[in-house]
């Protein structure tokens, strides 16, 4: 629990939107984290469609094919989800930074779950890509 707590500690102090004063500097710096977690996403779930193309047999015909129509699905969920957090804070500013806030949490746990199905390996080979951070998923949650 105390490590919880560190890690908690650590990435609210170290919030990149930490200095933002008012709710328009508060939107324009969480649009920008999203921004950059969807970067991240696109560059992940790239590796792991050239991963799975150079592969032969099931890992083509039947993995590739599944990731993208997984990846579709989570799509639509998160901007489901996303939107139905902006709906229920819809009478109030804050409306666009928690739903920011979710697509940018949802989006961080969508990345490490690309890395760790499909980026990483059963052995010792090191990973395709560096592990995603999730400190600050974990900071979100722990607060």
């Amino acid at each position: 629990m105390s490590v919880l707590l560190a890690l908690a500690a650590a990435a609210s102090t170290a919030s990149p939107c930490a200095n933002a004063v008012t709710t328009l500097d508060m939107n324009a710096c969480l649009a920008r984290q999203q921004t950059a977690v969807e970067a991240d996403l696109n560059r992940y779930y790239g590796a792991a469609v050239k991963r799975l193309r150079a592969e032969k047999g099931d890992a083509l015909t039947k993995a590739l094919p599944s990731l993208i129509k997984g990846q579709r699905a989570w799509l639509a969920y998160r901007d489901g989800e996303c939107g139905a957090v902006e709906a229920y804070w819809n009478g109030g500013t804050i409306r666009t930074a928690m739903a920011l806030n979710c697509r940018i949490s949802l989006t961080r746990l969508r990345v490490f779950s690309i890395w760790r199905d499909w980026l990483t390996y059963a052995d010792s080979t090191p990973p395709i890509l560096p592990r995603p951070d999730l400190a600050p998923v974990i900071a979100e949650t722990a607060g």
